[in-house]
């Protein structure tokens, strides 16, 4: 699209909000001083904090990663686009990025080092811990209580844990770009459809069934039953069928947060990890493969089974469709328990991101209005006259070109969700109020009615009869999940260990697997662990979080 049309779409759409404006937010009246006596006053006199115009151009520098997922129209790029334009038409503000980068992280390492830093940025977890220390980053406390919409504070309620990990001692310093909710963190056993329909199998009820199932297919089409990478997180997904909750830090019996690695339910489920390789079900050269090599062989059509997330229709679901054909695809099955217990699935801390704005920022308002502006845009309510001008701001990844002025609905996914499996079987949008909603909709219905292998992923994710989303939202429902009791930063000691740790117990799990080490040897491994660091570390958590 040239930009003569996006600037009537533009045009429209800040139309749009402007209507939004007079309703949204009622603050208070406007005084005469600071930055409220710039900016545009609502028809009562009150003024517009949320959303109003600046008088006078006001600008702010920030820093941008490359982003080869978005695809900008012809003239645009990442600094100067649909957005920007929209900053500039409606607030006059001038966003003005001083950097991009495909090495995003450690440049702003030195950036920090150098306290070469502009208005506005995004930083991680880490990162936000040493610029709070260091005394770096600007307290938001005030600035978003007064600016921000009552649609964002709406947000941070929703993931009020999330909204603390950006604050230190009750004040805020980082904003949190949040995540699509929990909805999107169970993990299933994937199954091909069209092999399982081939030998009439039932459903998956328990761990010997999918052990059966994963024999029957390589009894018919060869290879081997279940496909894995060296990682084991894909295999470890399994491990909530004993209880088990690897790779987080979860309250041990005695109230100690622990790592769930390290736990005796890990230790069942090796066993069993280790029966099936014997058997021959699990990849026999998972040590050597990566994740790209693993699903390779899927794609091939050498494997009918495979442990993944929520997203496997976007990844290697695309290829198995484009390889195999439209009924080659793959429907998630819950995990089964193996001991008659309820199961419980894992939820991570995913807030990977933070806003921050530097201490020397003059307009720290405008940056709390360029996140009101983008959660309007992903979540306002609409018609299907305005979905072509919602949509030219998300359409090819352009939802993601704001960058630092974002933050994300945590109950998107599990909103969405609801619509659009209720439109799929009623053929009925009527209640559709986001563009994501039209979105997944539309590629649902595009992958159901012509096979399209680029619409695989929204329609086993929420569009299908059988989506990841229609199994995962019974447990976010009835609260079955236990969430990572680190709940924001890593503690240094984590930091420092991290990685080592890590490895002992990848390698250890693997020798167990393959028959290298017999189940006993789970004991020395978590013996090794800590006193690699593990000690040392879970006393670190545990003074971080153990009070939360």
């Amino acid at each position: 699209m040239k930009r003569k049309g996006l600037s009537i779409i533009l045009a429209f759409a800040l139309m749009l909000l402007a209507a939004c404006s007079n309703g949204e937010d009622k603050k208070e009246q406007a005084t005469e001083s600071g930055a409220e006596s710039s900016q545009a006053t609502k028809e009562n006199g009150e003024v517009d904090y949320a959303f109003g115009k600046y008088k006078e151009p006001v600008t702010i520098h920030t820093i941008r990663e490359t982003n080869t997922s978005t695809q900008f129209p012809e003239g645009d790029d990442i600094t100067d686009n649909i957005w920007t334009r929209a900053y500039k038409e409606r607030f006059n503000i001038n966003v003005v990025t001083d950097w991009v980068s495909d090495d995003y992280e450690t440049k702003l390492n030195l950036a920090i080092s150098s306290g070469e830093l502009p208005d506005i940025y995004r930083v991680n977890a880490s990162q936000l811990q040493k610029l709070m220390e260091a005394d770096m980053v600007m307290d938001l406390t005030e600035v978003f209580d007064k600016y921000a919409s009552d649609r964002v504070k709406k947000y941070m309620e929703f993931d009020r844990a999330s909204f603390e990990s950006g604050m230190k001692d009750g004040k805020l310093y980082g904003i949190p770009q949040l995540h699509y909710g929990v909805i999107d963190q169970p993990d299933f056993v994937w199954i091909r459809n069209d092999w399982k329909e081939e030998l009439g199998l039932q459903d998956p009820q328990t761990i010997d069934d999918i052990k059966n199932i994963a024999l029957k297919f390589m009894e018919k089409h060869g290879g081997y039953g279940i496909a894995l990478d060296q990682t084991l997180d894909t295999l470890n997904t399994l491990a909530v069928a004993w209880g088990a909750h690897p790779d987080i830090w979860v309250p041990g019996e005695d109230g100690k947060i622990v790592h769930g690695s390290t736990q005796p339910e890990m230790k069942d489920a090796l066993a069993t990890f280790a029966e099936w390789y014997k058997l021959g079900i699990i990849d026999p050269e998972f040590s050597i493969k990566d994740m790209a090599a693993m699903n390779a062989n899927v794609v091939a059509g050498k494997v009918g089974v495979q442990p993944h997330y929520q997203w496997w229709g976007y990844s290697p679901g695309v290829d198995v469709v484009t390889n195999l054909g439209k009924n080659a695809i793959f429907y998630p099955y819950n995990i089964p328990s193996a001991n008659g217990e309820e199961v419980i699935h894992s939820v991570s801390f995913l807030n990977g991101n933070y806003v921050v704005v530097n201490k020397k920022a003059k307009n720290p308002e405008a940056v709390i209005k360029l996140i009101n502006f983008y959660a309007y845009m992903m979540d306002e309510g609409f018609s299907k006259e305005s979905q072509e001008t919602l949509a030219a701001f998300v359409n090819d990844g352009l939802e993601h070109a704001p960058q630092p002025f974002k933050v994300t609905n945590p109950n998107t996914d599990y909103e969405q969700f609801v619509k659009v499996s209720e439109a799929m079987k009623k053929k009925d949008t009527s209640n559709f109020t986001a563009t994501g909603q039209w979105q997944k909709y539309n590629n649902s219905v595009e992958f159901e009615t012509k096979g399209t292998p680029a619409a695989v992923g929204d329609y086993l994710q929420q569009g299908a009869p059988r989506s990841a989303y229609g199994l995962a939202k019974p447990f976010i429902d009835n609260n079955q999940y236990i969430k990572n009791s680190l709940w924001g930063a890593q503690p240094k000691e984590l930091a420092k260990y991290g990685s080592t740790l890590d490895d002992i117990l990848t390698e250890g799990f693997t020798k167990i697997i393959m028959g290298k080490e017999s189940i006993d040897y789970f004991d020395k491994l978590i013996k090794d662990w800590r006193e690699a660091g593990g000690d040392e570390v879970t006393e670190a958590v545990n003074k971080m979080y153990g009070n939360k």
